[in-house]
């Protein structure tokens, strides 16, 4: 039985000349040449975090914490890793608390956009 065809998989892809990338893409294993809309070639990649429940560790850019677990001068404390302020938190006697909170009378939320 070939099963080849039967079940077509989801692909991210990144275009070599304008750096564009459109997530989802459906297409069969052995796809043919995909173009961008710039036109320019495009590249399967993987994206940490996109489809895989892969979250990277590294924080681009940092992020400048003011409260809790700033410097010990009230001053905003710059953080280039989720480890690194797992860490800050822990040393504080802090937990990390997310709570989702959807419209009134439903669970959705405008601001949760995919699950994957």
């Amino acid at each position: 039985m070939n099963l080849e065809g039967s079940c077509t998989p989801f692909y991210d892809r990144k275009c070599t000349s304008c750096e564009r990338v459109t997530l989802d893409v459906m297409e069969p294993v052995k796809a043919p040449y995909v173009s961008c809309v710039c036109g320019g070639a495009t590249d399967r990649v993987w994206l940490p975090g996109a489809k895989t429940g892969v979250i990277a560790d590294s924080i681009p850019g940092g992020i400048m914490m003011k409260h809790g677990i700033c410097n010990e001068d009230g001053t905003p404390k710059r953080y280039d890793s989720w480890s690194e302020v797992r860490r800050a938190a822990k040393e504080k006697n802090l937990v990390n608390r997310v709570r989702h909170i959807g419209l009134p009378g439903t669970d959705k939320s405008p601001h949760t956009t995919r699950w994957v």
